[in-house]
């Protein structure tokens, strides 16, 4: 018995122990294609994993103990004296792992580290890498075409000044969400947190850091090349801001065959100027000023500190529904049985519960015909999966849903990264440049057990919250042939003294056809069919720009607030944007929505070809 309780202890120690150390981005940090290692699992993970390991190593020791003794014994080792040494051995090992995990591992992105308060989007950072990079010229961000969007200068108090001189071009706040702010008050947040230590030079200049230290020289931290274009950046808030009237949104323009985010807005912004530090004036001038600044900011009740595309959690409505439609072109059974899929007017998963309807006709809007009437007339042929997704007839979907069941639905929604809550990742990895939250197919664990709950997450509403850029990749998908793309925002950084020395360069992973490869491509080039049946007849007519394809939403939140949303590819013969728009409180995703899907998508083409 002890050999095998021996066995035990040893293989499940060291099982959990290369669990909790290993890196769940090693491949991407050895390739070059990642700033510095992230952890697999949270502080409390580890330590849970660390006491837990140290109990099955403690029970192979005891599995050990007799022959253990029996040395002792001929060595004149006491049995107490040998046990205590024993105990005192494995702590040592405990604390010696514990210290690889965080002075070697996973010590840069410790340091490094920024946590995101939830309620207002701040940032939390270590202040002394903060305090140290005062003396340091941050490295410059620029947009894909090298226009400078972030940059620095050096006063003659040594002291460095975060500047930004597109604000000279375009408002300043348009790139807030992705820029961030570098302050000394409040740290920094976005691209300016998440690359720091690219920024300030300590990664990619170690020695010549090092010198720069010694010999108490200025020093200069690398460049940072970004996938974005400041002109589409630009002209999505704009567009954000006026078809929006002011309410926070956010928009993703993505380049479905590469992952490169082209533009990626969050309104409303801020002024990351007015937080950073001017050396040229007195402390006690500065200090005033940039709290006053960031108490504006903050007193903002629409959150200007959130970045939308990636923090915001909503009820997609029916952009929803391009999931669920995977799900019958995967299992077209459900289209069949037990009967042939129809839009009747309402639809009652439980009896004793309020019925599905749709949005239009009856019973809600009796002075409309029955959307099934007006799917036959439009499509000039019988109910079928494209009429009901250009319609986007809820009753329909409800019954997909419930045939599809809990375990196709969850099994296809996790391949796409959309959780229920136990199983979620405690960071989202499919974008990494900047923070990005989980997306949930349900709040509670078990929601999904009824026939109504399976009914209402099929059309898209239920307990759903998805963010914005989870959306997009569902876009991104269809328009890849099926294989989501890994997105990036950051290109590459470079060396200020020879910008020709890449010191990282974002790659793709080697085996992204196999990874994440999502569907076939016979049922990604069905959906684009279906898609671009969607702005040719259907509901998002707005948003026909360019032989596109689209899917709009509209999200129930409660409380009387509908977010607007409208999903976008284009062309759908050879797909080149994906864009994703979400409105809050934007009431109507055929409407707002796609006309703002539209906009953005005729200034992609009309930007950059």
């Amino acid at each position: 018995m002890r050999p095998i309780l021996r066995v035990i202890g040893l293989v499940g120690g060291l099982g959990l122990l290369l669990y909790g150390l290993l890196p769940q981005n090693l491949p991407q940090y050895l390739s070059g294609g990642a700033p510095y290692l992230v952890p697999r699992v949270s502080d409390a993970q580890w330590i849970a994993i660390l006491w837990s390991s140290a109990l099955l190593f403690g029970l192979a020791v005891w599995a050990t103990l007799p022959p253990l003794q029996s040395l002792g014994t001929r060595v004149n080792v006491r049995p107490g004296v040998l046990n205590l040494a024993l105990v005192f051995s494995l702590l040592f090992v405990v604390l010696a792992l514990q210290l690889l995990h965080t002075e070697f591992i996973y010590a840069e992105s410790i340091y490094n580290r920024t946590e995101t308060n939830p309620e207002s989007g701040a940032a939390i950072s270590n202040s002394r890498p903060i305090i140290r990079s005062l003396r340091v010229r941050r490295g410059d961000i620029v947009d894909r075409n090298n226009v400078a969007l972030a940059s620095s200068r050096q006063a003659a108090n040594g002291l460095a000044q975060r500047t930004y001189p597109i604000a000279q071009q375009a408002d300043i706040r348009a790139f807030s969400n992705i820029l961030g702010y570098s302050s000394a008050q409040y740290g920094w947040s976005g691209l300016e947190a998440q690359w720091n230590s690219y920024l300030t030079g300590e990664q990619g200049q170690a020695f010549r850091s090092l010198t720069d230290d010694l010999y108490n020289r200025p020093h200069t931290g690398n460049n940072l090349q970004l996938t974005i274009d400041w002109r589409l950046q630009a002209r999505t808030w704009d567009i954000l801001n006026r078809l929006g009237e002011g309410r926070p949104a956010s928009a993703i323009v993505m380049d479905p065959r590469s992952g490169a985010v082209l533009a990626m807005a969050s309104t409303p912004g801020f002024d990351p100027g007015s937080l950073a530090l001017n050396p040229d004036n007195t402390d006690e001038a500065e200090n005033a000023r940039i709290s006053e600044a960031w108490t504006a900011i903050n007193a903002n009740e629409n959150r200007p500190l959130i970045n939308r595309p990636l923090q915001g959690q909503y009820v997609p409505g029916s952009t929803f529904k391009a999931l669920t439609a995977i799900g019958a072109l995967e299992n077209p059974e459900v289209l069949r049985q037990p009967r042939p899929i129809d839009c009747p007017n309402e639809y009652r998963p439980d009896p004793n519960a309020p019925p599905v309807v749709n949005a239009v006709g009856p019973p809600n809007r009796p002075d409309q015909p029955p959307l099934q009437t007006i799917i036959e007339a439009e499509t000039d042929r019988a109910v079928d999966l494209g009429g009901i997704f250009a319609f986007s007839c809820n009753t329909a979907f409800g019954q997909l849903g419930v045939r599809l069941g809990q375990e196709k639905l969850v099994e296809l929604a996790e391949r796409f990264h959309i959780f229920l809550p136990q199983n979620a990742p405690e960071r989202n990895t499919d974008f990494t440049d900047l923070p990005h939250a989980p997306s949930f197919l349900a709040a509670q664990r078990n929601f999904l057990n009824s026939d109504l709950a399976l009914a209402d997450t099929g059309f898209g509403q239920g307990q759903l919250q998805v963010t914005p850029m989870q959306m997009a990749l569902i876009g991104a998908t269809i328009a890849n042939g099926g294989v989501m793309p890994q997105p990036y925002l950051v290109e590459s950084v470079t060396d200020p003294a020879d910008p020709e020395v890449r010191l990282y360069q974002h790659r793709a992973p080697r085996n992204l056809l196999d990874s994440r490869r999502l569907i076939s491509e016979e049922v990604a080039a069905e959906m684009l069919k279906i898609f671009r049946e969607g702005v040719t007849v259907g509901f998002g007519k707005a948003a026909n720009v360019n032989n596109s394809g689209g899917k709009s939403g509209s999200g129930e939140a409660g409380n009387d607030i509908i977010h607007a949303a409208f999903l976008a590819i284009a062309p759908v013969d050879a797909p080149r944007y994906v864009v994703y728009v979400q409105i809050e409180n934007g009431r109507d995703g055929a409407g707002v929505g796609a006309r703002t899907a539209g906009e953005i998508l005729k200034a992609a083409f009309e930007i950059l070809g």
